[in-house]
């Protein structure tokens, strides 16, 4: 018993190992009824514009059957939904009696000037026909016609060429008709029938898969040969130890069902790089076109971690968690650089009230007396709230590692404000709102990425009585990436990908006050953590492709350290203050790697991976701005900054701001001048309703003279 049962599972292995039996997708149908009788033979042109069928038509005379190609033209590549008939062309021969009357197989040239078809007549011939008009059926004229008998193979069905078209493979059935056959002939030159074929004496039974041919095509390599027929209504995969020699050609096959609703195959061919499968199916009645989904256990499907369009993607997305964190926080950091240029506490005494000397001596005495009065207010109420905003475009280029260069640009919006906390009124903190929109170009077929970026953060800076300051930003965002991939068969894969990161942002630095120039060295860790969800690829039509991939969810860690200084100087005006600052920052990115993983969606079972490591962890930054703050309270920043990733990549960014900070409604100056005379001045400014009322009074001591004048202007 023990015996029985091993040996069934042995012939079991045995089984499966030799015939193993596979699903192939159905897609569509194309019925052909109305264009064509009795449908054969299909192939397309490279690119997948154009469709062929053979077909026979029934014809009087001597002719009895006249053999035809349709020609169809596509809209859309290797849709056959949108294929159209322009053409139908008879297939001559050098008289009426050499017509071909039973057309099978249909091939090409590769530069579309030649066409191939096989003749299932009394003879068994091979039709050679020239295209006047490349990948034009309609311009055939008749070229050679090998013949090649019956003797070995009849009904002959199957035609197939070696890539350089020195050798050709035909098939049948085999005489007497038992089984299939496959015969390799050699030709004198390449695509060429009029100059001499020669059988190679190389034959091959197909065994027990199929005895009724249909058609036989080779993979790219030549070590696969896919052949199907009417037999069984099956493709059936053999492997070629030997490219191009089937006399190598393995005993052990894979068959895979065709499901989807056909009945009596006539012609198959893959096309696209082995992603689609057509079939013709031909009944009394009835002539349809079939087209199938291959599966990566029928044919050889690439490593897509070897696609640098795929692994550009990949790494784009990993750029673009650490790009968005930055393009969030910096907006937040410039407003905080802004803060503390304009908190000058300096000269305000307790009644809110600015004490300027303009002769040397006096300043100098004041200044001693003044430097030990505490200084304990600001020209505004800390009730108010402050707006602003701020503008970003940047455009930039990486080109890390193997994966396909990618160009990017970038725009964003930010919107905010802050207020000072009663509390501790050494202390600011506010929230700000931002929008972000990012195109990613990848490699030169057309792939890009598409994101929008919606954040919402929490921001606080603190400036102590030293100089010392602190800055710390926590934000959360969503991601919404539009994915459109374009392959190397030019097939447009299109995916939706949502995404979600939180992210820290933490600053240190000391303000280094000097009557010129204003030094701020700061260390500054931006921290970040993203999740990209899972999304499958799709076409245009809402149809997965055979190269269509699915990406599984993605995390990314983000972890950037900045040493840098910011330096600033003052220019101030009678109604203006003008500050010029520029920057220098090294950045290294202690980001770990990212792992993805996908799978193609015919193969849920090979799960391939693809580490997206940190390629650039050196990095610099220089950047230059100008700061104009009006004395009505409205203020405008401008500044260019150039990111650049340690020779691999850079980024150009301009940044735009606006803000309002309220002020006072009241400033009082008190002006003590002394050169030869003694002279003092009271002078008072107010904002009512948007007007400027401003009334001095100026006395000269030694003179005992008076000058008193009042202005009113309109502030804008």
């Amino acid at each position: 018993m023990r015996k029985l049962f091993l040996s069934i599972i042995t012939c079991l292995i045995l089984l499966i190992s030799t015939n193993s039996f596979a699903f192939i997708e159905f897609k569509q149908t194309k019925n052909i009824s109305s264009d064509t009788e009795q449908a054969r033979g299909i192939n397309f042109n490279l690119d997948g514009t154009i469709m062929y069928i053979t077909n026979r038509k029934a014809a009087s005379g001597a002719e009895g059957q006249k053999g035809q190609v349709t020609q169809y033209s596509l809209t859309t590549p290797y849709d056959i939904s949108t294929a159209e008939k322009t053409s139908q062309t008879d297939l001559l021969g050098s008289n009426v009696s050499t017509v071909l009357k039973y057309p099978h197989a249909i091939e090409f040239k590769p530069d579309g000037t030649k066409m191939f078809v096989t003749a299932g007549d009394a003879v068994a011939s091979i039709y050679q026909y020239n295209l006047t008009t490349a990948w034009d059926s309609s311009s055939a004229e008749f070229e050679a016609r090998h013949v090649e008998g019956r003797t070995d193979v009849q009904h002959l069905r199957t035609l197939a060429f070696k890539p350089d078209g020195t050798r050709m493979f035909v098939g049948g059935k085999d005489n007497p008709a038992t089984t299939g056959k496959i015969k390799q002939f050699t030709l004198s030159n390449p695509w060429d029938l009029s100059s001499g074929v020669s059988d190679a004496g190389l034959s091959v039974d197909i065994g027990s898969s199929e005895a009724n041919l249909r058609n036989a095509q080779f993979d790219d390599t030549g070590t696969i040969l896919y052949i199907g027929g009417n037999d069984s209504d099956d493709i059936h995969k053999y492997s070629l130890s030997t490219a191009w020699d089937i006399t190598t050609l393995s005993s052990s096959f894979t068959t895979f069902d065709l499901v989807g609703g056909y009945s009596n195959m006539r012609g198959f061919i893959f096309v696209a790089g082995f992603t689609k499968l057509f079939v013709v199916d031909d009944t009394a009645t009835t002539s349809t076109v079939i087209e199938y989904s291959p599966s990566c256990t029928m044919i050889t499907c690439s490593d897509p971690s070897d696609d640098g369009n795929v692994k550009g993607i990949i790494d784009a997305n990993v750029e673009l968690s650490k790009l968005s964190i930055q393009h969030i926080t910096l907006p937040v950091f410039h407003r905080m650089e802004w803060l503390r240029r304009h908190k000058n506490k300096d000269n305000l005494s307790n009644l809110n009230a600015q004490i300027e000397f303009t002769n040397e001596k006096v300043s100098k005495l004041v200044g001693a007396l003044k430097s030990s009065k505490k200084k304990i207010d600001r020209s505004y109420d800390s009730d108010d709230w402050f707006k602003w905003s701020e503008g970003r475009v940047s455009l930039g280029k990486s080109n890390y590692g193997n994966s396909s260069p990618r160009k990017f640009n970038s725009s964003g919006i930010s919107i905010g404000a802050d207020k000072i906390k009663k509390e501790n009124r050494d202390t600011m903190y506010g929230y700000v709102f931002q929008y972000g929109n990012d195109k990613i170009d990848i490699g030169n077929r057309g792939t890009k990425l598409k994101t929008d970026i919606y954040s919402l953060a929490l921001y606080s800076t603190k400036l102590r009585d030293n100089h010392i300051f602190n800055d710390t930003l926590i934000g959360v965002s969503a991601l919404d990436i539009d994915q459109e991939r374009v392959t190397s068969h030019k097939d447009i894969l299109k995916g939706k990908r949502d995404g979600h990161q939180i992210f820290g942002s933490f600053n240190f630095g000391k303000r280094l006050v000097d009557e010129k120039i204003n030094f701020n060295p700061n260390i500054k860790l931006d921290v970040g953590y993203t999740r990209l969800k899972s999304f499958r690829e799709k076409t245009n039509q809402g149809n997965t492709l055979e190269d269509a991939l699915y990406y599984k969810s993605q995390n990314i860690r983000s972890a950037l350290a900045t040493v840098g200084v910011l330096l600033d100087a003052t220019d101030k005006r009678e109604d203006e203050i003008i500050y010029h600052y520029g920057r220098l920052d090294y950045i290294a990115d202690l980001s770990p790697s990212s792992d993805a993983e996908f799978y193609y969606l015919s193969d849920h079972t090979t799960i391939y991976n693809y580490k997206a490591d940190n390629k650039s962890k050196h990095n610099f930054k220089i950047g230059y701005g100008i700061d104009i703050s009006l004395t009505s309270g409205w203020s405008f920043v401008g500044s260019f900054e150039r990111f650049k990733a340690n020779g691999k990549g850079y980024s150009n960014d301009i940044y735009l701001s606006v803000g309002y900070v309220p002020t006072d409604l009241t400033k009082f100056s008190l002006n003590l001048n002394y050169n030869e005379n003694l002279k003092t001045g009271i002078n008072i400014a107010r904002n009512i309703n948007g007007y400027g009322l401003k009334f001095n009074i100026d006395t000269d001591l030694e003179s005992n003279s008076q000058n008193s004048n009042i202005y009113i202007n309109k502030l804008f």
